[in-house]
Order: structure tokens, then C-alpha cells, then sequence
């Protein structure tokens, strides 16, 4: 695709990786700053919104940003705080896709969103000791809008499961964040993983997912051919180690359960 870029940046501690046509980035640039600024005003008008483990009930009408991350959130009874990447980078998508951008992803640390004309390859990172890589080949007929990991083993981010990472595909970024987050936190060890998707396969947006744990893999649902790659950084990683301890500056530092990598 000529004119067709991938380009990296932070704003503040969102460090994203937006890959589409070049004059696209700003909107996704501008769709990231205004998510960031909704959060953070619902932050200041309520910090339980920041620190709860469990679906917030909004009191007021809030931002398309903020009621889209409480809808996800209580689809897996989890924090609304557990689907913010995935949230901010649908934020970003979907500024582009506004402004006419037909092929173009989000990465924000690991949590993508998607919106396709062609095939992609997304990397599953499930850690720098293991030889084999994989990953999905996903088209833009499959109907997936997100891919976000969890892990109990790699990254900053705060998970009450063990597994090596837990990712999701689903109809937006924000459903796979929560999704993601609430299933890994029930993979302790490999035991758990037989039986881990049982409560979300018939779930609202949930399309599949993959669970790597103690050398074992669980596979649920509709997912996209799985194919032998060898990691590349520059590529769709649905897992990363960019992160941070903190989330939208100031003096504002994450002590809730995210489950997720940034």
C-alpha cells in the first residue's frame, strides 16, 4: 500500500503503535487524546471508577469512551479499568475509520484494534524463553474488531491468573481487553486451562481465544488459522512488554486490576 506507514509514539503513558495510510495518524493521534481526557475526567469525578475490581454502574451519562469500557466491563464482570488500552486504541481506530481510512490497526502495548481490507499476521509473544513462535492470520472477513492478551507472567499490568497469556478475539477491542483479562484471571495453572472459556463462549462480541499455560494450549471458538512465525517487534504483537506503572500522569498511579500488558 503505498503511502502506507507504521509509526510508534507515546502520549503520556499510552504508547501505542498505529499503522495505516499516512494521513490518518493525526485522527488517530486526536482520537487517543480525547479518549485519554473522558477517562480522566470520569477519574476526577469518581476515583472508584479507577480502583474497582468489579463492573461500575454509571450514575450520569458519560462519554461514548467511558459507557463503551462499563458495557465491556460488565459483559465480563470485571473493572471497567480492565478494558482501557483496548479502549484507547479502539478510540484511535475508530477516529480513523471516520475520516475514510479503510485498512489500519491500533496496538497499545499489545491490546489491538482492527479494522481490515486485507490479511494481517498477529504475533502471540508468550515469552523470550520460548522457541516456537505463533500467529494468527486474520482477515477482514472474520468480523474481528479486537485482540488483547492478559498474562500472569509477562508485563507491569496487574493479573490474579498464572497464565502465560490469555488472548481474545472479539467484536471490539474493549470486549477482548475485559474478556481477556477476566479468563486469565481464572488460569492459576495448567489445570485450569480445560475448562477456562467455559463461562464466555456464548458471551456478547466473544469470537475465541487462546491460552497458553505450562506448555499447554487451550484454543476456543472461532479463531483464524494459526501459523508459524518468528517474533517481530516492528509487527502486531498481541502481547508486549511496553508498559507502564502508571496510567494517565499526574499523580494518578494504577492500584486496580488491569489483567492486561501495555
Amino acid at each position: 500500500m503505498n503511502g502506507f506507514v507504521k509509526t510508534r509514539f507515546e502520549i503520556g503513558e499510552t504508547a501505542v503503535t498505529v499503522a495505516a495510510h499516512r494521513r490518518y495518524v493525526g485522527a488517530a493521534v486526536d482520537g487517543i487524546l480525547r479518549a485519554r481526557e473522558e477517562i480522566r475526567r470520569q477519574i476526577s469525578a469518581d476515583g472508584f471508577f479507577l480502583t474497582t475490581f468489579e463492573p461500575y454502574e454509571l450514575r450520569r451519562p458519560a462519554s461514548a469512551v467511558v459507557e463503551c469500557m462499563c458495557e465491556a466491563s460488565r459483559a465480563a464482570d470485571v473493572g471497567p479499568m480492565a478494558t482501557v488500552a483496548g479502549a484507547i486504541a479502539d478510540a484511535a481506530t475508530d477516529s480513523m475509520t471516520r475520516e475514510g481510512c479503510g485498512h489500519c490497526w491500533v496496538d497499545n502495548g499489545g491490546d489491538i484494534a482492527l479494522s481490515l481490507s486485507s490479511p494481517v499476521t498477529v504475533d502471540i509473544f508468550t515469552g523470550p524463553e520460548h522457541g516456537a513462535r505463533f500467529g494468527l492470520e486474520v482477515g477482514p472477513d472474520d468480523g474481528i474488531g479486537g485482540i488483547c492478551s492478559s498474562s500472569g507472567t509477562m508485563g507491569h499490568s496487574i493479573s490474579l491468573g498464572g497464565c502465560d497469556v490469555c488472548t481474545v478475539l472479539a467484536d471490539s477491542a474493549p470486549l477482548a481487553d475485559a474478556y481477556a483479562t477476566a479468563i486469565g484471571n481464572g488460569v492459576r495453572d495448567r489445570r485450569d486451562i480445560d475448562s477456562c472459556f467455559d463461562p464466555f463462549r456464548a458471551s456478547a462480541g466473544f469470537i475465541g481465544g487462546i491460552v497458553v499455560s505450562g506448555g499447554e494450549v487451550a484454543v476456543c471458538g472461532a479463531v483464524p488459522d494459526i501459523v508459524e512465525v518468528e517474533h517481530d517487534h516492528c509487527g502486531i504483537t498481541a502481547h508486549s512488554r511496553m508498559s507502564s506503572g502508571r496510567f494517565l500522569g499526574d499523580d494518578l498511579h494504577v492500584s486496580a486490576r488491569r489483567g492486561v500488558i501495555r
